[in-house]
């Protein structure tokens, strides 16, 4: 059979397995819909389209089936399943990854990878294909990392996180990284033009608008201080006059040093005295959301290092 016909009709299939029975025309409207939206698709629909493409899956019984069903012709790839209306069987030798959800696997073809369900999902996100080793069946598989989350904003980078960076810049360029790359940052320009993941131009212009991005940074940065300066200053000079007025006795002990860390809590504590409603709703805002962030930074390096106690014991 015609390769492009046996396509076709694997398509058809998954597509009318998706449908109401209810609805005779549908299929038919949904194809023609589908044929005018691939004559307008921007790049990144394109590279989504090329990540499972001319390969072939087969979904277990037990796994959830609506989901994949929907997710990997999304990307490219071909599926069947176990059941009613299925277009290929499960002993079809095309097959090149077969998706199960049990602690073991009875029966296997040595032509193809058993993975769980997490693989599919998590090569979506990364859009990369990653190796199957790690999500065989009866494994743990890696941690599961939300690609809705800026790990850098957030404080920290889970390890994972960075080798899914080096696996992308791999599969980007299908080179290998520089071992001496693996400690360094991979979003400098400089770092991914000696990676191979973009060339002299485009790595020039990376760090212009790198440049440009630091220089906003840190002129938002010294603004936002200088105004908190001059809310401290302002303070300090309302507070002179009662100061003086004390008795050389109570000067002697304003002079004892105390802990920077309560100058510090003093001034904040003043400037809040002098700054607006909204501005001390939103300073009072940041420093708990900075504290959330410190907290919880706190508790994942706790847990990493208990876990790797409990691994060298």
């Amino acid at each position: 059979m015609d390769m492009g016909v046996e396509e076709s009709n694997l398509r058809l299939a998954q597509l009318q397995h998706q449908l109401p029975s209810n609805e005779p025309g549908a299929l038919m409207q949904l194809l023609e819909d589908s044929n005018n939206d691939d004559d307008e698709v921007d790049q990144d629909t394109m590279e989504c389209k090329k990540l499972f493409k001319n390969l072939k899956f087969f979904l277990s019984r037990e796994v959830p089936r609506e989901a994949l069903l929907f997710i990997i012709p999304a990307f490219g790839g071909v599926v069947s399943w176990e059941g009613e209306g299925a277009p290929f069987d499960e002993t079809d030798e095309d097959i090149a990854y077969q998706i199960v959800d049990r602690p073991t696997q009875g029966h296997k073809f040595l032509s193809r990878h058993y993975v769980q369900p997490q693989w599919v999902f998590d090569c979506v996100n990364a859009l990369i294909i990653f190796p199957a080793d790690a999500y065989m069946v009866g494994m743990v598989p890696p941690p599961h990392l939300s690609p809705f989350v800026d790990d850098e904003a957030e404080g920290y980078v889970p390890e994972y996180a960075e080798t899914i960076k080096q696996l992308q810049a791999v599969a980007k360029k299908n080179v290998m990284p520089l071992p001496d790359l693996d400690n360094q940052d991979l979003t400098d320009p400089q770092n991914l033009l000696a990676e191979g993941v973009m060339d002299r131009t485009q790595a020039n212009e990376a760090a212009e608008e790198r440049r440009k991005l630091q220089l906003l940074e840190k002129q938002y940065h010294d603004e936002l201080k200088m105004e908190m300066s001059e809310i401290t200053y302002s303070a300090t000079l309302s507070n002179k006059k009662s100061e003086n007025s004390g008795s050389e006795e109570m000067q002697h002990k304003d002079e004892v040093m105390v802990p920077v860390s309560t100058e510090k809590d003093d001034e904040d504590d003043r400037a809040k005295l002098y700054m607006s409603r909204n501005m001390r709703g939103l300073y009072e805002a940041i420093e708990i959301s900075n504290q959330r962030k410190k907290d919880k930074v706190a508790l994942l390096k706790e847990r990493k290092r208990k876990a790797s106690a409990s691994k060298s014991g």
